[in-house]
Formats: C-alpha cells, sequence, structure tokens
C-alpha cells in the first residue's frame, strides 16, 4: 500500500485559491478528502489532506508556516480530532502502532512530504501546538516547520487523477460531515524551483469558511419569507 494516500477511493478534492506573490512553479494548494468515520474507528469524522503543487518534478517545498506580517493559520468550525497516541507533526506518528490502535491512521497533524517517524526529517522553530492538539485552531504567528534543501520529502508526487506534482503539508480529520468539515485559513510556503532559484509566497490561502451562524439564520429567513410571498 502507498503511504502517501491514506484512502484514495472516491476522494474529494477542493482546490484553493492563493494570496501573496508566488513563484509561477508553485501552482496552489489542495484539500483532499481521504477518509469518513475514519475507516468506521472514528465515527462522524471527516478527514483531508492538504498538499501544495507544483509544475515540475525538481520544484521543492522546504518551510511552511507564519510570520508577524503573514501570520499562518489552520482553522476548523468543529474539532479536530487528535489522537492519544499520535502528536502535531508527522514524525510523530509510529506506523507499528496502528495495528494495535487503527485510529492513530486518522490522527491530525502537519509535516512536509513524509507522515512517520521512520520517513520524516522535518524541524520546527518557534509556534505553539498545545490548541491545537486540543481540538482547536492552529495559529502560527512566527515560525515554522521546515525540511533542508533537496531533502527527497520536499519533491512533489504524482497523486492519481490529479495533474502536477504535490507535496503532503498535512492531514485534518474533523468532526462532522460535508462542508462543516472542511479546514481553511492560510500558510506561507518558500522552497526551491526545479532551477534551484529560492521561491516563496506569503498567504497562499486553501478551503473555504462557512458563514457565520447569524448569517445562516438571516439566509434560511429570507428564504422563508420569499416562499410565503410566492404562496400568495
Amino acid at each position: 500500500m502507498d503511504k502517501r494516500i491514506l484512502i484514495g477511493l472516491g476522494s474529494l478534492v477542493l482546490c484553493c485559491g492563493v494570496s501573496g506573490v508566488a513563484s509561477a512553479d508553485y501552482v496552489n494548494m489542495h484539500l483532499v478528502e481521504v477518509a469518513v468515520d475514519g475507516g468506521g474507528f472514528v465515527p462522524n469524522t471527516t478527514t483531508w489532506r492538504m498538499y501544495a503543487e507544483f509544475d515540475n518534478a525538481n520544484d521543492q517545498l522546504n518551510s511552511v508556516g507564519g510570520s508577524p506580517d503573514s501570520p499562518g493559520e489552520i482553522l476548523r468550525s468543529t474539532s479536530f480530532y487528535q489522537n492519544v497516541f499520535g502528536g502535531p507533526f508527522g514524525f510523530d506518528i509510529n506506523e507499528a502502532l496502528m495495528v494495535f490502535f487503527p485510529s492513530l491512521n486518522y490522527d491530525s497533524w502537519v509535516t512536509i512530504g513524509a507522515h512517520s517517524a521512520t520517513e520524516n526529517d522535518l524541524l520546527t522553530s518557534g509556534f505553539d501546538t498545545t490548541e491545537f492538539e486540543d481540538g482547536g485552531n492552529f495559529y502560527i504567528p512566527d515560525g515554522s516547520w521546515y525540511i533542508d534543501q533537496d531533502d527527497p520529502n520536499g519533491f512533489g508526487v504524482e497523486l492519481v487523477g490529479m495533474d502536477n506534482y504535490h507535496v503532503l503539508v498535512g492531514q485534518f480529520t474533523i468532526f462532522g460531515s460535508g462542508s462543516e468539515t472542511v479546514p481553511w485559513g492560510q500558510l506561507n510556503l518558500s522552497g526551491y524551483n526545479a532551477n534551484g532559484n529560492a521561491w516563496s509566497t506569503l498567504g497562499a490561502t486553501f478551503g473555504t469558511p462557512l458563514p457565520a451562524p447569524a448569517t445562516i439564520a438571516l439566509l434560511a429567513f429570507g428564504c422563508f419569507v420569499r416562499r410565503r410571498r410566492t404562496a400568495m
């Protein structure tokens, strides 16, 4: 089984917008739905994987995070699922434990390319993951997770049914179903292109937040009024 794909069948792909000034080699951010109900082990959840897309197999992603001028954030409407045997980073995942605790397969974490302790050279600096590990939003006011230049994990891989090359940035399992489970936010990205030149983009956005509850109520009331008028 390819470790890069958790559950590929019937995946739902969300293409996400980009803000800031980006290298032409960096294309976009994508969210891919990879599991519902945690394969039966984590009921009432939806699991997403997030990828950075590149148009050349030799493009690299080497750093993800936030800065005072462009804070990073990964937000949710309900709550992130966090497994007691996991952690906030891909290197926290011990694949040997998944045999005994299958729910660990659906833990929420961030990374660059790799998602297990045995294949991950990720380094981290400058931010607190406590709220994220408690199921809350993940804020990166300053700092990053990063890998060295030419680390194999920084190069994109081909995903079935998708164009170009993709570097895994994180996995997020969120309680609920449908649009309420789509994470959203923005991250700063940097790396090297196929020519070895450094590139960076600030505020690469992903996902679409749900309307606020008051907005939803107002929309519902508006629909009710229109229906009444039509019936008169």
